[in-house]
């Protein structure tokens, strides 16, 4: 019990050091928000984001991966830096980077897709999500990977939101139940086995679908085998290979 209260007490002392500026996002599970630290002389740095996860929810154990090997001294140039972890209460309480930026959608609305924004996006995109895969004793599977969870500026690309992210465990039959977003999610995200490293490979599939056409893959596409005016056939392969119904088809890594 007096470990107990000395960690919710240091918990309260690490909250009352930030000032909420912004609620970016809510949700039953989560809630995201951007703050400040306050110093001492009323000084503050930031902004931060802070992430307030239910732990009953089954989600966010990401982030403290991600923290854990960014303290073994691991540079990720992908992935946002952690800088906080701990438990408050119910919740897991996460302090990141502010990322700056435009996520890929406004990029796409702004600049218009085209095969050479493809050209110039997509490989950093698969480089990006190869970091999961791979820099991790276990890899992690990201499960939501969409145009808004990704950040560009002139300099960088970042994935973000790692809520529902997991580690791929071997001896799993199944997922947790948490799905992500329907238009990127692969079959098996949906209660069909667990996924793995070819599940991100089905979203990447999806999201270079967006970048040559604009437009959020639904069924008529993949009905069309992904056949459209503005995407060349050699890319209309690779996406159709990235995106096939059983996983075994896909491409076997980013």
């Amino acid at each position: 019990m007096p470990d107990e209260l000395a960690e919710h007490l240091d918990a309260l002392k690490r909250d009352d050091c930030y000032r909420v500026d912004a609620v970016l996002k809510q949700s039953p599970y989560e809630t995201t928000e951007r703050v400040f630290f306050k110093g001492e002389n009323e000084s503050e740095l930031g902004p931060f984001v802070r992430k307030l996860i239910d732990r009953e929810a089954g989600i966010g154990s990401a982030y403290e991966s991600i923290r854990a090997a960014q303290r073994a001294g691991r540079r990720f140039r992908h992935l946002p830096r952690i800088i906080d972890c701990y438990e408050a209460g119910p919740c897991l309480v996460v302090v990141m980077e502010h990322i700056g930026g435009e996520t890929l959608a406004d990029v796409v609305y702004r600049c218009d897709a085209s095969v050479a924004l493809a050209c110039d996006v997509f490989p950093r995109l698969c480089d990006a999500v190869a970091e999961l895969h791979e820099g991790f004793p276990a890899p992690i599977i990201h499960r939501d990977l969409k145009p808004s969870n990704v950040m560009l500026s002139r300099d960088s690309m970042t994935i973000i939101d790692f809520g529902i992210a997991r580690a791929y465990k071997e001896e799993s039959d199944e997922d947790t139940r948490r799905f992500g977003t329907r238009a990127y999610a692969p079959p098996e995200q949906f209660g069909f086995g667990q996924t793995d490293v070819r599940s991100d490979v089905y979203a990447l599939g999806m999201l270079l679908y967006f970048c040559l056409t604009e437009r959020t893959p639904d069924a008529k596409a993949r009905a069309a085998g992904f056949a459209d005016p503005r995407i060349p056939e050699s890319f209309r392969q690779v996406i159709a290979k990235a995106a096939a119904f059983d996983p075994q088809n896909r491409y076997a890594s980013a």
